[in-house]
């Protein structure tokens, strides 16, 4: 996005360093002060979400021109496909905004082709929770940081489950047992209710598998992929029998599903990042329901693979004019205790310590919180960053598997289809 203030043009900043892009800021003194009342500087800022997310952000960004009347914060919002497809559209002529909404799969795509301001000494980094930062760095620099955090979870419906006498599972038990789990439970809720949902065309639970048996879904250098076609075999044939014997939906039905199962009242269970509980709490508590979180279920006991995610990241375009204000926006939103508690947990569990102290924790997120407590012993690092052409192989293992499930090829026939795929986007991103 191009700022249009001719009196305080700077240098572009494109693939500068973070201590050069605040050099080049301060060297510019003969253009007078940074920003004042009468006359700010101006940056923006954009995100994806709703309305609601809107409310709020808008909330936090008066607040912060309140506080900073040298600097006018333009924002900007669409939902998820739109923000993307404009952003993407804009990186061949870096005309992107000075602070944006970075989703984590997209993080290399932007931040490896010198797009993202290195944040190494720009943003404060001591007031965040431990592990957060991990997944917010490539090449070891930091590119971003995260605004809320979750991690893997069961959310699950721990009044069906009391109803009808059934255990809820703990740590360790195997994905075989939660297969025999969602057919208890489908058979004891009757027809039109399903104890849990198709988990193999989720290539996001195929690499917690991997990562629970010592492996990865991308290689190291996040320029292969990192398994074998036997073992997505394996993956892809892993529901097959639930979905024949009726214990889990099928393709046909599960498409028409208007809303996630566990929400729509007819799921028992859900391999969800555990932030979705706040999404589903409303819908659930109305129709007279309670939810609850357990661990997902591991290929190793002692392995669980769990990791925290970045909900959403912040990051500072390259060739932003204003480096050191959109800095401050970041800080202000991510650590000013009125800020975030307008913004409350509506990108997640907010990822500093500030953020969490400010917040009102709702009923939904304190059971995240409490959840999260309860796993912390079973975190480990989180997987390489994707790769740039991630979106477009992520995409491809969804509809591929789409066509296993419709009986269209076999589970072999399309890992080859799709090894074949991915090796085509890897080339075409090299």
């Amino acid at each position: 996005m191009s700022i249009h203030n001719p009196l305080r043009r700077r240098s572009l900043l494109a693939g500068a360093t973070a201590a050069a892009a605040l050099g080049a800021t301060a060297a510019c003194g003969d253009d007078g002060p940074a920003g004042t009342a009468a006359d700010p500087v101006e940056i923006g800022f954009e995100w994806w979400g709703d309305d609601a997310r809107a409310e709020v952000t808008n909330q936090a960004v008066e607040l912060f021109m309140q506080k900073n009347e040298g600097i006018k914060v333009r924002t900007n919002f669409a939902d998820y496909p739109a923000y993307w497809e404009g952003l993407t559209g804009r990186m061949a002529s870096r005309d992107l905004p000075d602070v944006f909404q970075m989703d984590y799969p997209r993080l290399r795509q932007f931040g490896a082709t010198g797009m993202l301001l290195p944040l190494d000494g720009v943003v404060p980094t001591d007031d965040f929770r431990d592990g957060v930062l991990d997944t917010a760095k490539l090449d070891d620099k930091l590119v971003a940081v995260p605004v809320g955090s979750n991690m893997f979870g069961l959310i699950y419906r721990p009044d069906w489950f009391e109803e009808h006498g059934i255990a809820v599972p703990e740590a360790g038990y195997t994905w075989e047992e939660y297969g025999a789990l969602i057919t208890q439970v489908t058979a004891a809720l009757g027809e039109g209710k399903w104890g849990g949902s198709d988990w193999a065309g989720s290539y996001l639970l195929m690499e917690l598998w991997l990562r629970q048996q010592g492996g990865a879904f991308y290689a190291d250098d996040a320029a292969s992929l990192a398994f074998t076609k036997e073992q997505l075999v394996e993956w892809w044939s892993s529901t097959a029998e639930l979905v024949a014997s009726g214990a889990m939906p099928p393709p046909d039905v599960a498409a028409e599903a208007t809303a996630p199962g566990v929400a729509g009242g007819v799921m028992a269970t859900e391999l969800r990042w555990d932030t979705a509980m706040s999404g589903y709490w409303e819908s659930v508590a109305e129709g007279g329901g309670t939810l609850a979180l357990a661990p997902p279920p591991s290929a190793d006991p002692s392995n669980l693979a769990l990791h925290l995610r970045p909900s959403v990241q912040f990051v500072i375009a390259a060739n932003s004019e204003y480096p050191e204000q959109s800095a401050k926006l970041i800080e202000f939103m991510l650590s000013d205790p009125e800020a975030a508690a307008i913004l409350g947990t509506n990108r997640g569990i907010p990822s500093t310590k500030t953020g969490l102290d400010s917040v009102e924790i709702d009923e939904a997120s304190q059971v995240v919180l409490d959840y999260e407590a309860t796993v912390e012993q079973y975190l480990i690092d989180a997987p390489v960053v994707p790769p740039a052409a991630a979106g477009a192989i992520e995409a491809k293992f969804t509809e591929i598997y789409g066509q296993v499930q419709y009986g269209e090829m076999t589970p072999a026939e399309a890992a080859d289809l799709f090894f074949t795929e991915a090796e085509t986007l890897f080339q075409s991103e090299q």
